[in-house]
């Protein structure tokens, strides 16, 4: 994937070369902090202790590097910013759909015994399933609220709400209903609109109570079917929920002490399994650190998060202004990328492009509409 997506990258260079690199000053910062980011992790192959595993994480940046470039050039347009929205929160819906027809028995999905009854296909792990969820559902809500949309499209948004929120609840994933709650708040700290959200309906409001009333009994069936037909008798419950208790504090120790040890390179690409095995006080077996910006400082060291620095603070500063200047564009993709990136700092996000290619798809909008809003400003 990465291959061709450099091939995309080189087309682009060659039809359409200012397409790619943001005028503005975050944009370009941003964008840079990522391509270095990239290239340092594949410099840090020659001093990782596994290099079959830290080549595989130099081609996922890879992919990641050429992805951002890719999406400033696509979403230069704000027509497609605003099909964004909609699209993603589809994906997760099907997604999320696809997952809770394999709990509820109507399709045979592979089991998972890591999963102990979570719902984790068709992503192959709960908490990703649940970021999903949570950035459908977030998409979803503002879109549900947005006066600009079409009343179907609202409607629809709506009733997607439901099998999200069923499907976020079946990961029993307290960090993915965390995030969603954030994201939320943010899209009614940030959007416009004000007001109940069925008077954003008018005269549609009897169709999308009907709509939104049958799926929730599709969904209410499906629900009690999955758990009386697949819910295993060990496993993990609700109850999950109101514990606390992790295993994480013990992996971002471990990814601090590495720093502390490596503070400038870091231990390489990948490096942080091997510090696990050496370095863990419990039985447990783990490949990441289950943090992006901790696993980071372990393996990549000052120059890798100062390369991350760059990207995360180029993106945020391009995604304030395009927020400040049309709120009703933003507040969907800025919402987005809060929340996400708030997954990213208790879990392995980065690693899984099915999560990390929206957040970059989402911060590509962002810069491309900062860009493109300050050379109209520039021009008058």
């Amino acid at each position: 994937m990465a291959i061709a997506a450099w091939v995309l990258v080189a087309a682009v260079l060659v039809a359409a070369p200012g397409w790619l690199w943001p005028p503005t000053r975050a944009g370009r910062v941003a964008v840079l902090g990522l391509l270095g980011l990239a290239g340092w992790t594949a410099l840090s192959t020659r001093w990782a202790p596994l290099g079959e595993s830290a080549r595989e994480d130099a081609a996922r940046l890879a992919l990641y590097a050429a992805a951002l470039p890719l999406a400033v050039a696509a979403f230069r347009a704000r027509p497609l910013v605003r099909a964004l929205e909609p699209a993603l929160a589809a994906l997760a819906a099907v997604v999320v759909g696809y997952g809770l027809l394999g709990e509820a028995g109507v399709l045979d999905l592979a089991d998972s015994i890591a999963a102990a009854g979570r719902l984790a296909q068709p992503l192959t792990y709960w908490n990703a399933m649940a970021a999903m969820a949570a950035l459908g559902i977030v998409l979803a809500a503002r879109i549900a609220i947005d006066r600009t949309r079409t009343a179907r499209l609202r409607v629809l948004a709506s009733a997607a709400l439901l099998p999200l929120a069923v499907g976020l609840y079946l990961t029993y994933s307290r960090g993915g209903i965390a995030v969603a709650a954030v994201g939320l708040l943010t899209v009614a700290l940030l959007a416009p609109e004000a007001g109940p959200i069925w008077d954003r309906f008018g005269t549609h409001r009897r169709t999308a109570v009907a709509t939104i009333a049958a799926l929730s009994v599709i969904a209410a069936i499906g629900v009690v079917v999955a758990h009386r037909e697949s819910t295993p008798a060990r496993g993990a419950t609700a109850e999950r929920l109101a514990d606390v208790g992790s295993t994480r504090g013990d992996y971002w120790r471990v990814a601090l002490d590495a720093f502390g040890d490596e503070p400038l390179l870091g231990t390489g690409a990948a490096g942080f399994r091997v510090e696990w095995l050496r370095e863990r006080e419990v039985s447990e077996g783990a490949v990441d650190a289950h943090s992006l910006y901790l696993e980071i400082a372990a393996e990549l060291g000052i120059v890798g998060l100062l390369l991350l620095a760059a990207l995360a603070c180029g993106v945020a500063s391009c995604a304030a202004s395009t927020l400040r200047r049309d709120p009703t564009l933003a507040t969907g993709p800025v919402a987005g990328l809060v929340m996400l990136a708030l997954h990213a700092a208790v879990d392995w996000d980065w690693e899984m492009p099915a999560i990390a290619l929206p957040m970059l798809l989402l911060a590509g909008a962002a810069i491309a509409q900062a860009s493109s809003q300050d050379e109209l400003e520039g021009a008058r």
